[in-house]
C-alpha cells in the first residue's frame, strides 16, 4: 500500500460530493512525489500543502496548548505553500453516509458473519492550470454501480430488503448500541 498524502477540504465542498450528494471533506491521493502523509488544504479553488515550519517533523514545542471546557486543544502552526503548474491530482474517500453495498460470503468472518460489506467509493480528478480555478471532476460511480460490477465479478450481492441483509443491518446496529453502553466509553 505505500504511505499517502491527506487532502481537507476547507471550502464549501458543494463539488466534492458522492453521487447521492453527500459532502465530502476528507481524501487521500498518492499523486504527489514522495506521499508521506504530507497534508494538502484546499481554500479558495487552489491547493495548497500545510509544510511543518523550517522542515521541523517533530514537536518542536512550538504547538501551543489551550483549554475549553472540558476538551484540552493542541494547535500547530503550518507554512502554506500553494501548489502551482499544471497537474491531475487523484483524491479518493469513500462516504460514510450512504449504506454499503452488502454480499454473501463463502464463509463466517467476524461474529460468524456471512455477510461482507463494501463501502461506496468517491474518487475525484482535481485538475490544476496556471491562472485557472481548480477543475473538479468526480470519476467514480454510483451504488449501483458498484453492485453491478460486483455481480460482474460473480459476487452474490444482496438487495437491500432481503432478509440476510435487514438481519446483518440491526445485528450491526445492536453490536454498536452495545458497544456504546459499556462503561468507560462516552456515547
Amino acid at each position: 500500500m505505500g504511505m499517502y498524502d491527506t487532502i481537507e477540504v476547507l471550502d464549501d465542498p458543494a463539488d466534492l460530493c458522492c453521487a447521492q450528494g453527500h459532502a465530502m471533506r476528507s481524501f487521500q491521493t498518492k499523486d504527489f512525489d514522495d506521499p508521506s502523509m504530507s497534508t494538502y488544504l484546499i481554500r479558495d479553488g487552489r491547493l495548497y500543502l500545510a509544510a511543518y515550519r523550517d522542515g521541523a517533523f517533530h514537536d518542536d514545542g512550538a504547538g501551543r496548548w489551550r483549554v475549553e471546557g472540558d476538551a484540552a486543544i493542541h494547535e500547530r502552526r503550518y507554512a502554506l505553500r500553494e501548489i502551482e503548474g499544471s497537474r491531475t491530482v487523484n483524491a479518493y474517500s469513500h462516504c460514510d453516509a450512504c449504506a454499503p453495498v452488502l454480499v454473501r460470503t463463502d464463509r463466517g468472518a467476524l461474529f460468524g458473519d456471512i455477510v461482507s460489506e463494501h463501502t461506496v467509493f468517491v474518487d475525484f480528478a482535481l485538475t490544476l492550470r496556471p491562472g485557472e480555478p481548480m477543475q473538479i471532476e468526480r470519476v467514480s460511480g454510483t451504488r449501483d454501480d458498484l453492485k453491478g460490477e460486483l455481480a460482474e465479478r460473480g459476487v452474490y450481492v444482496l438487495r437491500d430488503d432481503e432478509p440476510l441483509a435487514v438481519a446483518h443491518r440491526e445485528l450491526k446496529r445492536a453490536r454498536e448500541q452495545t458497544a456504546q453502553r459499556r462503561p468507560g466509553r462516552r456515547g
